[in-house]
C-alpha cells in the first residue's frame, strides 16, 4: 500500500469493514462516500448535531476538542467515543459503530383509495402481418402501422427489444403505452400481467408500492430510510453536498435509485412476478428529492429566489433514470421549489381539492408544508421548520427506529414512557419529543417564554420530575430514561429547537389564513399528513401550540397521503390529469417575504 494511503477498519456487530484513503481524509468521508453509507450524519458534517458517534478502538487520533468536548458526555469520551466530523485519518485505525437498528416505523399506510380504473399505461394486444420478400417494411414501421395514429412514438429501449420480441410469439405482441408513447412491447397476450410502482421519495424515508394495474388492487408495499440521510437530514444539507463534493449530485442520485431498485426487486420477489411485468413508475416527492433522483441540479432552489429547474411533470424511460423495471418513469408535477409533488399528491389524496367546505391539509417533516382551500382555489406555503420533530438538532433525537421512546407520559407523578417495538430506550423520535414537552408544560416546570425550571423550583412545582434533574452544558435538563452516561435527556437547547420549529407550522397557518381572507375558526377539517402526524398524540401537539387550539376537534390522520396520491396518480389517468391542474392553479406564498408571516412567527413563540 502506498505509504500516504491509511487502512481504516470499521466494526460493526462484531464484522469488520476495511477501507483505504489517503492520508488527511476526513473520518466521515471515508465512512460514507464509498459504497453504502455507514453513519448518518443530519447536519451534513458540520459538526452541529453530534450525531456521527464512532468509538476509537485503535490508531492515533488528537484529543477532543471544541465540538467533541460541547457535544460529548465526558462518560462518552472516557469510552473512546468521538466525532467522525473531527477526525482527520492519520495512519491506519480501527474504528467500531453502533450496532445497525433496524425496523424503522416508517407510515405506509394512507387513506382508502376508491377510484375508477383507468392506469396512466394502457396495454392492447396487436396482430402484426409477418414480413415477406413483398413486405419488407422496417419492424418499427411494421408495428406503428398497425396502431392508432395517436400512438406513433417508439422509445430507444423498446426499438432494442423490437426484433427479439415481434418474434418470440408467432408476431403477436402487447403494446404498452403512456399517452401517445410506446413504452414496452411484449411477446404474446400480457394484459393480465400488468403492474407498476408508485413510490414516495422523502426526504427521511422511502416507501414504493406494488399495483396491480390490471385489477386496481395495491398489492403491497416496502420501505426504508432514505440513505442518503447519511449526507444530512434536510434538503439544504444535501444541496450543499452536491454543491461541495465534485461527484456530489451522482453519489446522491446513486443512492436514492439504488434504494428504489432494491425495494423494487423485494416487492416482485415477494410477490412472484418479473419487473418486465411492471410498465410504469410514479414517483412523488419534493422538489429536491426528484431533482437528486432524475441526476438534475438542484442548487438554486437553496438560494433567493429558490427557483428549480423544473416543476412540470416528466415521462422518462425506465433506462434514463437507472430504474430496474420496464417501461417508463413519470415524475409527477409540484407546486415550487419547496412545494413538491408529494404535497400535489397530499391533495388528491384527502380530496380538499373537490370539497365544499374549507380545509387545511398539514405534513410535517424536515419541512412543514401547509395548504389551505377548497374547491374553489387552493393557496400554500413551506415552513423552515427544520427537521427537530425527526429527531435532528435534538441532544438525544433519533428517527422512528426501534428502541426509539415515542410516547411520554406522568402518571400519577410517574414518568412512563414507550419505545417503538418494545426495545431498550436508544434516543427520543418526533412523537415523543412532542410528549416530553406537552409533559413538561403541564407539570408547570416549563413557562409560557420556554424557559426550564432550575432544580429548586421544579421540587416546589413538580417534586417527582426533581430527581430526574441534570444539567446539560450549564443548563437544566430532565432525563427521561437511562443512567449516567446512557441516560437520555430532554434538554432546555431541546425545548428552543421545538419551540422554534413549533412556532414556525404554527406561524405559516395563521398566516395562510390570514393572507387568503379566512379566520382560523372558518376551517373545518383538518387533515395531518405524513408519519409524524400520523404518531403524534394530537392533544399534545395543540397543548404545545403546534395546531391552533380552535381546530382541536378537526383533526383527522390520513396517513401516507403522498404516497396514496401517487397511487391513484398511477391507477387513473384523471387523477395524473389532477394532479398537473392543481399544480398550475394552487397560489404559493413565499413566506420569507411575508411581514405578516415574522410578526405570526414572533408571536407563536410563546407556548400556550
Amino acid at each position: 500500500m502506498n505509504s500516504a494511503e491509511c487502512n481504516v477498519v470499521v466494526m460493526r456487530t462484531g464484522k469488520g469493514i476495511e477501507r483505504s484513503c489517503p492520508r488527511g481524509t476526513n473520518l466521515l468521508k471515508v465512512l460514507n462516500t464509498l459504497g453504502r453509507p455507514l453513519i448518518d450524519s443530519p447536519c451534513g458534517g458540520k459538526g452541529t448535531c453530534g450525531k456521527c458517534k464512532v468509538t476509537v478502538v485503535s490508531g492515533e487520533v488528537p484529543p477532543p476538542h471544541g465540538t467533541e468536548l460541547r457535544l460529548l458526555d465526558p462518560e462518552e469520551l472516557e469510552k473512546g467515543i468521538r466525532l467522525a466530523c473531527t477526525i482527520t485519518v492519520a495512519g491506519d485505525m480501527v474504528i467500531s459503530l453502533p450496532d445497525e437498528t433496524g425496523g424503522a416505523h416508517i407510515q405506509t399506510e394512507g387513506s382508502r383509495i376508491d377510484v375508477e380504473l383507468d392506469p396512466l399505461s394502457r396495454k392492447e394486444v396487436v396482430k402484426l402481418p409477418e414480413p415477406t420478400l413483398e413486405d419488407q417494411r422496417d419492424d418499427s414501421v411494421r408495428l406503428l402501422d398497425s396502431l392508432a395514429p395517436d400512438k406513433r412514438h417508439l422509445t430507444l429501449p423498446v426499438m432494442r427489444l423490437l426484433p427479439e420480441r415481434m418474434r418470440a410469439d408467432g408476431f403477436e405482441v402487447t403494446v404498452t403505452r403512456i399517452g401517445g408513447e410506446i413504452v414496452a412491447v411484449e411477446p404474446g397476450d400480457t394484459r393480465q400481467r400488468h403492474y407498476g410502482f408508485a413510490v414516495d421519495i422523502g426526504t427521511t424515508t422511502v416507501v414504493a408500492y406494488l399495483v396491480d394495474l390490471s385489477r386496481g388492487i395495491r398489492l403491497d408495499a416496502a420501505s426504508g430510510l432514505n440513505e442518503q440521510k447519511a449526507h444530512g437530514l434536510d434538503v439544504i444539507s444535501r444541496i450543499q453536498y452536491t454543491t461541495e463534493n465534485r461527484h456530489g449530485l451522482e453519489t446522491l442520485r446513486r443512492e436514492i435509485i439504488g434504494q428504489m431498485n432494491a425495494l423494487f426487486h423485494d416487492l416482485a420477489e415477494r410477490n412472484g412476478i418479473g419487473l418486465d411485468s411492471v410498465s410504469c413508475t410514479v414517483l412523488a416527492g419534493n422538489t429536491t428529492m426528484l431533482h437528486l433522483a432524475a441526476g438534475i441540479p438542484p442548487a438554486k432552489i437553496a438560494v433567493v429566489p429558490f427557483t428549480p429547474v423544473f416543476t412540470d411533470p416528466l415521462l422518462l424511460t425506465a433506462d434514463e433514470m437507472g430504474i430496474e423495471a420496464s417501461g417508463a418513469v413519470r415524475l409527477l408535477p409540484g407546486v415550487s421549489g419547496y412545494v413538491g409533488s408529494d404535497i400535489v399528491a397530499a391533495i388528491i389524496a384527502s380530496g380538499i381539492n373537490a370539497a365544499e367546505e374549507l380545509s387545511l391539509l398539514i405534513d410535517i417533516g424536515t419541512n412543514g408544508e401547509i395548504v389551505l382551500g377548497n374547491s374553489t382555489g387552493l393557496a400554500c406555503c413551506s415552513t423552515a421548520a427544520g427537521p427537530a420533530f425527526e429527531g435532528a438538532h435534538i441532544r438525544d433525537g433519533i428517527g422512528g427506529i426501534l428502541g426509539a421512546i415515542n410516547t411520554i407520559t406522568l402518571v400519577n407523578g410517574t414518568l412512563e414512557y414507550t419505545t417503538i417495538g418494545d426495545h431498550r430506550p436508544i434516543g427520543i423520535c418526533g412523537s415523543g419529543i412532542v410528549d416530553a414537552l406537552a409533559m413538561l408544560l403541564e407539570a408547570g416546570v416549563v413557562d409560557e417564554t420556554g424557559r426550564l425550571s432550575g432544580l429548586e423550583d421544579i421540587r416546589k412545582t413538580a417534586p417527582a420530575l426533581a430527581e430526574r434533574y441534570a444539567e446539560i452544558d450549564g443548563e437544566p435538563a430532565i432525563r427521561i430514561a437511562g443512567e449516567a452516561g446512557a441516560a437520555i435527556h430532554i434538554s432546555q437547547r431541546d425545548i428552543r429547537e421545538i419551540q422554534l420549529a413549533k412556532a414556525s407550522i404554527a406561524a405559516g397557518i395563521r398566516t395562510l389564513a390570514a393572507t387568503t381572507g379566512h379566520a382560523i375558526g372558518d376551517i373545518t377539517k383538518v387533515y395531518l399528513a405524513g408519519g409524524f402526524g400520523s404518531f403524534i398524540d394530537q392533544a399534545n401537539a395543540v397543548r404545545i401550540g403546534l395546531i391552533p387550539a380552535e381546530l382541536a376537534d378537526r383533526i383527522t390522520v390520513i396517513g401516507n397521503a403522498a404516497g396514496t396520491g401517487a397511487v391513484m396518480s398511477l391507477m387513473s389517468r384523471k387523477y395524473d390529469e389532477i394532479c398537473g391542474v392543481i399544480a398550475k392553479e394552487t397560489r404559493y406564498l413565499e413566506l420569507s417575504s411575508s411581514p405578516e408571516f415574522q410578526n405570526f412567527y414572533v408571536d407563536n413563540m410563546f407556548f400556550p
